[in-house]
């Protein structure tokens, strides 16, 4: 029981009476100090309460403020380094070629032969074969060969005259030497109608 409880027991008894003043509380408001009202029991009552701080969001303790001009990374390049710009080609450009010299082809001439074999023959048909019907002009061996069965002779002749002959029997080799210069001639056997059988060749001497 509170004090309050045991005056009013001892006041019902008959004793003597004493007046309780209600203690008085000041409330405090945002104005200022007023005096005691029911109104204000309620806030005397209660706490003020206080404003509570907002609480700071922790840092890292040690970390510095970082600077407003960081400076720059060791890889990073350096303004002095720029590398150099790569022109770029305007679009619809047509990159020159260089022209390259075309390398001339030089051709050795091959010499013309001096000499050539000459066959004679009257088996299947009657002719007269050269290996080689272009010469070179001066000095020419013609080696003929007759592979007849009948005697031949080989002749050299230009557009007018004989300039060589000689005779060959069945199998026989011989060798006609004669002087040319540039022109054309014939490969013939002289002997009656040979030449007329087929047994002719034109030559040509350069």
């Amino acid at each position: 029981m509170t004090w309050f409880a045991i005056l009013l027991s001892l006041a019902g008894f008959g004793g003597p009476t004493m007046e309780v003043k209600p203690r008085k509380c000041v409330a405090t408001t945002s104005i200022g100090a007023a005096a005691y009202t029911p109104a204000a029991k309620k806030t005397c009552k209660q706490k003020p309460v206080k404003a509570k701080p907002k609480p700071k969001k922790p840092g890292n303790p040690g970390a510095e403020t970082p600077s407003t001009n960081p400076s720059p990374r060791p890889d990073s390049p350096s303004s002095g380094d720029k590398p150099e710009a790569t022109p770029t080609p305007k679009p619809g450009a047509t990159a020159t070629p260089t022209p390259t010299a075309t390398p001339v082809a030089t051709t050795t001439p091959v010499p013309l032969p001096s000499r050539t074999n000459v066959d004679l023959t009257d088996v299947r048909e009657w002719t007269v074969r050269p290996s080689y019907r272009i010469l070179a002009a001066g000095k020419i061996d013609f080696n003929a060969n007759n592979r007849g069965e009948d005697d031949h002779n080989l002749t050299v002749r230009d557009a007018t005259r004989d300039l060589g002959k000689i005779d060959l029997a069945p199998g026989e080799t011989k060798t006609l030497t004669v002087t040319l210069p540039a022109g054309s001639y014939t490969l013939y056997c002289s002997l009656p109608q040979h030449e007329e059988a087929g047994m002719a060749a034109a030559i040509s001497v350069r």
